[in-house]
C-alpha cells in the first residue's frame, strides 16, 4: 500500500513505512542540531532574548526542510516532535522543548495547508513558506513570553525578541529551500487524499 494512491505525480509514490523512516531520520538530524546549538543558545538566552530568538531559528531548518522533502501535511510537526523528544535529555529546558517544536511545526504546517487548499496541484507557492515561517515565529514568541524575566518584558526588548524570531524563522525557511534545491529532488510523494 502506498501513501498516495491515485495521486497524479511524476514521482514514485512512497509507502507509509518509507515516510515513517524518513520522519525518524529527519528527527534524528534535527536532534543533533539542537544538541549542537544548545550550549551556545542557552548561554545567550539569559542575557539577550533577541539574540537567542535569532539563533534558535536554526532548530527549524530540519523540520522546514522535511516539510518540503517528505511532502505530507504535518511533516514539520512530526519531525519536530521526534527531534525534540530525542534532544530533550540534552536540552537546558528538558521536555519543554517539545512544546516549542510542536508550536512552531503546527503553525508552519497549518498555514501551508490553509494556503494550498484551493490549489489544484496542492503545491505551495514560494511566498507561502515565508508566511508560514512568520506565523511560526509569532507562535514561538508567544510560547516563550512567559519564561522571559521581568527585566526583559519591556517594549524595546520584546520587539527585538519578536524581530529575532521572525528573522530566525525566515532564515530557516530560506535555508530549507536552498538545501532542497541543492538536493535537486522532487518531494518524496504528492499530496493526496490519504494524508487527510
Amino acid at each position: 500500500m502506498t501513501a498516495y494512491q491515485g495521486a497524479r505525480t511524476t514521482a514514485r509514490p512512497r509507502s507509509l513505512l518509507q515516510l515513517a523512516l524518513g520522519t525518524v531520520a529527519a528527527g534524528a538530524v534535527g536532534a543533533l542540531v539542537v544538541v549542537a546549538f544548545s550550549p551556545f543558545s542557552a548561554a545567550t538566552a539569559a542575557f539577550s532574548p533577541p539574540l537567542y530568538a535569532l539563533i534558535a531559528g536554526a532548530y527549524s531548518v530540519v523540520p522546514f526542510l522535511a516539510r518540503r522533502v517528505l511532502d505530507y501535511t504535518w511533516a514539520a510537526t512530526t519531525v519536530g516532535v521526534v527531534a525534540a523528544a530525542l534532544a530533550a535529555p540534552f536540552s537546558p529546558i528538558g521536555i519543554l522543548i517539545v512544546v516549542l517544536f510542536v508550536g512552531a511545526g503546527a503553525a508552519y504546517d497549518s498555514v501551508l495547508w490553509c494556503l494550498t487548499r484551493g490549489r489544484a496541484d496542492r503545491r505551495a507557492p514560494g511566498w507561502a513558506y515565508a508566511v508560514a515561517a512568520l506565523v511560526s515565529a509569532l507562535v514561538l514568541f508567544l510560547v516563550s513570553y512567559p519564561v522571559l524575566s521581568p527585566a526583559h518584558r519591556v517594549p524595546l526588548i520584546l520587539a527585538a525578541t519578536f524581530g529575532g524570531r521572525a528573522v530566525g524563522q525566515l532564515a530557516a525557511a530560506g535555508a530549507a529551500a536552498a538545501v532542497h534545491r541543492l538536493l535537486g529532488r522532487r518531494p518524496l510523494g504528492h499530496r493526496g487524499r490519504a494524508r487527510r
